[in-house]
C-alpha cells in the first residue's frame, strides 16, 4: 500500500526506494553531493555534505539558506552524487525533502564526522538555527 502527503499541488509518495547495494560506497563516502531544490523562478542546486540514515540522506542547513525557503514552496528534490574516481557512474535521487529542527546539531555533528571533523561546532555562529533535510528517495539513477 503506498501513502501519500499532499504539499499544496504537488503530492508525495511517503514510501521511499532502497538505495542499489553497489552505490553505498559513495553514499558513505566523505564527498560532496549536489542537491537540487526549486524555487518560485529556477532550480537552485548547492554542493553539500550528507550522510546515509537507513533509506535516507540527511543534510544539515541552517535555517535561512535558499534551500530550506524553496523546500516550503516544494518539497520536490534532486540529489546527485559523482563517482570523483570515476566521472561517468554516479546516482541521482530523485524524491522529496522533510524539514525538521535540529536543536542539539545532531545530524550537523554526525555530517561533519564522517569528513574527518570532531563536531560542527567551528561550522556556525553562536545562535545559529540547524534544520535536518531529510530526503526520501522516490526514483533512483544510476549509472
Amino acid at each position: 500500500m503506498q501513502r501519500k502527503a499532499t504539499y499544496g499541488v504537488w503530492v508525495a509518495n511517503l514510501d521511499t526506494v532502497p538505495f542499489p547495494s553497489a552505490y553505498l560506497d559513495l553514499l558513505n563516502s566523505p564527498i560532496i553531493g549536489v542537491l537540487t531544490t526549486f524555487g518560485p523562478n529556477a532550480p537552485h542546486a548547492a554542493p553539500v555534505w550528507f550522510c546515509l540514515d537507513g533509506d535516507t540522506v540527511l543534510v544539515s542547513t541552517r535555517s535561512n539558506r535558499q534551500k530550506h525557503k524553496n523546500l516550503l514552496r516544494n518539497p520536490g528534490v534532486s540529489f546527485l552524487i559523482l563517482d570523483p574516481a570515476n566521472s561517468m557512474r554516479y546516482i541521482e535521487v530523485r524524491g522529496y525533502g522533510e524539514c525538521s529542527d535540529d536543536p542539539t546539531y545532531a545530524t550537523r555533528d554526525r555530517v561533519v564526522q564522517k569528513h574527518g571533523y570532531l563536531d560542527g561546532s567551528g561550522f556556525d555562529p553562536p545562535g545559529t538555527q540547524r534544520l535536518t533535510i531529510r530526503i526520501r528517495p522516490q526514483r533512483i539513477i544510476e549509472r
